[in-house]
């Protein structure tokens, strides 16, 4: 195999042309064509100025175009910096000017979104729409607005590839932040294909294989649906944004495409189990189940196993900054509900361990302990941030003065009789809702610039479906008279959807303890019933 990203797919097309690639709606792309377009995109960019290790970002729904669009950024030796695209104009605006990004790609229902989040001093120059051409739509004066469909007509198909190396950056992917903006975190071509290379293997995919896509591309699960995918020929059908939320589509996805290996977060299986019959569904072609990113309820997962027998059933761990790194095969689903899926132990080539409040590895099932990778998957910092980064990426502490960098991720963990980890918290207040990894400094931060506001805190509340759901408690300031709606539509503005708290709760004062900060402990009685 290749020693970059996009060789993946020169590869696997210079061997199977015409196997089906990618899947959406009612079209298709081969090996072929896509291995041909993305060239194409790569060398306009090229002629467009992108010069090797360039920021590019993109922003657009799950479709054919952004797959091309990754790839043609990949082989143009350029950086590819994903944004959802459904977040707010602010923190477009945030990371467009984080890292520089002179070029966006984007599609047309998202230009209103970038008419008017960008200014004059923008670094924002250049805008591509990947779909269609209408002449009659605009952006911002100063940004020079291109379409695709126009400009690549004439552009050479032929490879002209830059020559990186493959500790050089392939993309930046932005998770939350406790400072109140989202961190970027830089992973290289060798850090993802150490990653996707073994898991290829681990998982014995093959080019018979359907795999789904769930995942947007700013969010790391969308790795391994892609590139794991591509490294053995295997076709990626697109779940649309249409459907993805409703469950029992999502099952007609599965059985009509035939998919056989789906990964996704625990929650959208969730779903499945609760509002799905799947008695009356076909799911018998998936052989691989893979989820990640949360605590999966043991009573959907025993529903699901029941219907969907011939499947193996995967407990994946892992971070953004790292890949995923655990795994557990769920061949018995505990008797209990209350009992907590083991996150397993540590892929080929990982090393994982957990040390104690003393530095000492856990070596028993009555310690706990923070949870260190040590792999080649470890992204090298986040982007234009080196006190973040020092504090994550530290030094091996089982081998002091070696220079070795291991990734500290605040994940607390205790062992099983088996020697399989098991998650049982933060270390921080990081938590996960719906698969997103969420620091809920983050949001109070947001919470706490807003000028009637006094005090803010936000806290978890355990929800069987979603992992977590958000609660504000707010302490307004003297005199203000501000409700719920007023807190949702200002938090809806600066924050992704998935980070706008759903209960909000206004008190005349918080609880304390006797250093002075506060109890949150007490902030949540009697939240949980609140909506």
């Amino acid at each position: 195999m290749g020693s970059l990203l996009h060789e993946l797919l020169s590869e696997t097309a210079a061997a199977l042309p015409d196997k089906t690639a990618v899947l959406f709606n009612n079209s298709r792309i081969t090996y072929g064509e896509l291995d041909e377009i993305s060239n194409r995109l790569a060398n306009l960019l090229k002629n467009m100025g992108v010069k090797p290790q360039d920021r590019i970002g993109i922003h657009m729904p799950r479709s054919i175009h952004s797959i091309i669009s990754v790839f043609g950024i990949l082989k143009a030796g350029a950086i590819y910096v994903p944004v959802d695209p459904f977040c707010p104009e602010s923190r477009l605006h945030y990371i467009v000017n984080k890292c520089q990004i002179a070029l966006l790609l984007t599609s047309r229902d998202k230009l209103p979104k970038i008419s008017g989040t960008f200014s004059a001093d923008s670094p924002l120059q250049t805008v591509l729409v990947m779909d269609g051409l209408d002449a009659n739509l605009e952006v911002n004066p100063g940004i020079k607005l291109q379409w695709w469909e126009k400009e690549q007509k004439g552009v050479s198909a032929v490879p002209d590839q830059t020559k990186i190396k493959d500790n050089e950056l392939s993309y930046i992917l932005f998770t939350s932040g406790s400072t109140g903006n989202p961190k970027g975190v830089m992973l290289s071509h060798r850090n993802a294909l150490t990653f996707v290379n073994m898991a290829c293997k681990f998982f014995k995919i093959s080019d018979k294989d359907i795999f789904s896509n769930i995942s947007p591309l700013h969010f790391d699960l969308s790795v391994f649906e892609l590139y794991v995918a591509f490294s053995a020929g295997a076709a990626v059908a697109i779940v649309p944004e249409s459907i993805a939320i409703f469950p029992s589509k999502l099952a007609e996805f599965i059985e009509n495409y035939k998919i056989t290996v789906w990964n996704s977060v625990p929650s959208a299986l969730a779903l499945l189990a609760t509002f799905v019959n799947l008695n009356t569904c076909d799911l018998s072609s998936l052989r691989l189940i893979l989820f990640a990113g949360e605590v999966f309820p043991v009573k959907y997962l025993r529903q699901l196993k029941r219907n969907i027998p011939n499947a193996q059933f995967y407990n994946i761990y892992g971070q953004t900054e790292a890949n995923s790194s655990l795994y557990y095969l769920v061949d018995r689903i505990p008797e209990e509900d209350t009992s907590l899926i083991p996150i397993g132990k540590s892929f080929p080539d990982f090393d994982v361990f957990a040390l104690d409040e003393k530095g000492c590895k856990i070596a028993d099932q009555q310690t706990k302990g923070e949870l260190y990778v040590r792999s080649e998957t470890i992204a090298s910092g986040y982007w234009r941030d080196p006190e973040q980064s020092r504090e994550k990426f530290v030094e091996n502490p089982l081998s002091p003065g070696s220079g070795e960098i291991v990734y500290k991720t605040g994940d607390v963990v205790q062992m099983d009789s088996n020697g399989n980890y098991v998650f049982l918290g933060r270390v921080d207040h990081m938590i996960k809702s719906r698969g997103y990894r969420i620091e809920i400094g983050e949001i109070e931060t947001i919470l706490a610039n807003h000028p009637q506001v006094k005090m803010a805190v936000v806290i978890p509340i355990a929800d069987e479906l979603i992992g977590n759901r958000i609660a504000a408690i707010i302490v307004p300031s003297d005199g203000s008279r501000m409700g719920k709606e007023e807190i949702l539509k200002y938090c809806s503005r600066l924050l992704p959807k998935y980070m706008v708290p759903e209960i909000v709760e206004f008190r005349n004062s918080l609880p304390m303890t006797s250093s002075g900060k506060v109890d949150r402990k007490k902030l949540g009685l009697g939240l949980a019933h609140k909506s």
